[in-house]
């Protein structure tokens, strides 16, 4: 039983969101198992006397209190009178309402607290945006302050091994003086990285590891929690206790899921939609649609030309998809895989893991991917928005071929002005407009400071 609370980065936007004045109630969303819960309960319990907490998964009859009125008195009255150890003190109380997604109205409650005033709201929840169980209720109305909540990043994964704030500050401050890490400090965190590309960021498998020094059974703890998160699929209820989506939905959702890695082993790695099994064009966007507002993947988008903004030039039919975690990549490539990550060899899979790894290292800094790829063969593995300006971000061995980006930062006519970040197994240098940086520090680039 996990019994230490690894410190997150959710921690100080909890602080930031109830230091400032006027907030709404927070709403915080992310996969599941990324320990959204844990996290809002430790800021509770540090910042208020009483904490009431309610799972709507776990306990469905607290819907109930929603059920009559949205008046706060009333709520309040009925959580008291299902929950006896409850106390609403003006003030000096958080209602935790986790799974918020089972109980449409209480989201809807939110309103209602925010006008109110006595009370903070901590809402939480796996599948915002999906509506499930919405059944004829109106679609909430903007009284929430929303933070999103990911698995744990690699700087966050050395807070759980020991390491201080204050250590990986300086590695920060390594990237951005665009000074060169000493060799001995560069290989030690190269080793430790190959051991987070091997099982993910989602606590309970740190935990395993931290626990037993052993990847092989955390690696069996990730295992199940994807085998949970498959077969979650079809266990949604309604409130009729009925199953929420068919067979149908659930198999294609699952198939959907299951074909990730074939196209992340593809040279272009592309997403084909109609490779998915049943239904009409509809339907199997749909299944990849349910994934994406589950937090489990995320849609990288190809874009006509990489420029700014680039979201008005990506290309709606033409994206990848990832995992919004390295370690449901590894798991789904299988030990065999993890045991070449953790010998030092990425190249698993035709460089699925090298362009997988800084796909959610970017995702984590809060930076949106999309790719460039022409059909002559140009062919960028990603393209993003950085200090102001388009960049092209290659993810290579140390010999990697950057052809295609050094084609686009030469003819500026037809691309327009574009900088390059490229990240493998190199140090930290700096020569003009390109940038390089080791795999284990892409967190840095959320940490960018906007100068203007």
């Amino acid at each position: 039983m996990e019994t230490i609370y690894f410190r997150r980065k959710i921690d100080q936007r909890l602080l930031e969101w109830f230091e400032s004045k006027g907030h709404s109630p927070a709403l915080v969303y992310g996969i599941r198992q990324c320990g959204k819960s844990k996290s809002i309960k430790q800021f509770a319990e540090s910042h208020f006397k009483y904490v009431n907490f309610i799972d709507f998964w776990k306990t469905p009859n607290a819907k109930i209190a929603f059920e009559e009125s949205l008046e706060v008195d009333t709520i309040t009255k009925f959580l008291t009178g299902l929950f006896p150890s409850f106390k609403f003190v003006p003030h000096e109380t958080v209602l935790i309402l986790d799974e918020i997604q089972d109980c449409p109205k209480a989201r809807l409650s939110l309103k209602s607290f925010k006008e109110d005033g006595r009370y903070e709201v901590i809402a939480s929840g796996s599948y915002i945006g999906l509506n499930i169980d919405s059944s004829g209720v109106p679609k909430p109305n903007g009284s929430e302050d929303f933070l999103e909540m990911k698995t744990m990043d690699f700087e966050e994964f050395l807070w759980a091994l020991g390491y201080k704030k204050e250590q990986t500050n300086k590695l920060v401050s390594y990237y951005n003086e665009k000074k060169k890490i000493p060799d001995n400090i560069h290989e030690m965190y190269k080793d430790i990285f190959l051991k987070y590309v091997c099982i993910g960021g989602f606590p309970r498998v740190v935990l395993e590891y931290i626990n037993t020094h052993n990847i092989v059974p955390a690696f069996k703890v990730l295992n199940s929690i994807l085998f949970d998160m498959k077969t979650d699929f079809g266990r949604r209820m309604d409130k009729n206790g009925n199953p929420i989506f068919k067979a149908s939905e659930v198999s294609r959702i699952q198939n959907c899921f299951d074909l990730i890695p074939t196209f992340l082993a593809k040279e272009n790695k592309r997403f084909i939609v109609s490779k998915v099994k049943g239904g009409t064009q509809y339907d199997k966007n749909d299944a990849i649609e349910y994934l994406k507002q589950a937090h489990i993947v995320s849609k990288v988008f190809n874009v006509t030309i990489p420029t700014l903004p680039l979201s008005s030039e990506r290309i709606e039919s033409q994206f990848k998809l990832f995992p919004e975690d390295i370690g449901i990549v590894t798991s789904m490539f299988g030990i065999d895989t993890v045991s070449g990550i953790n010998k030092g060899n990425l190249g698993q899979g035709k460089g699925a893991i090298y362009e997988a790894i800084v796909c959610e290292s970017l995702l984590k800094a809060g930076i949106e991917p999309y790719y460039f790829a022409k059909e002559s063969g140009l062919k960028i593995d990603f393209v993003i928005s950085y200090n102001g300006f388009p960049t092209l971000v290659e993810s290579k061995a140390k010999t990697g071929n950057t052809k295609s980006s050094k084609t686009v930062m030469n003819h500026p006519e037809h691309y327009g002005k574009t900088k390059l970040i490229k990240i493998g197994d190199y140090n930290v240098s700096e020569e003009g407009d390109i940038i390089t940086i080791p795999r284990y520090l892409i967190f840095a680039l959320g940490y960018t400071k906007y100068e203007f």
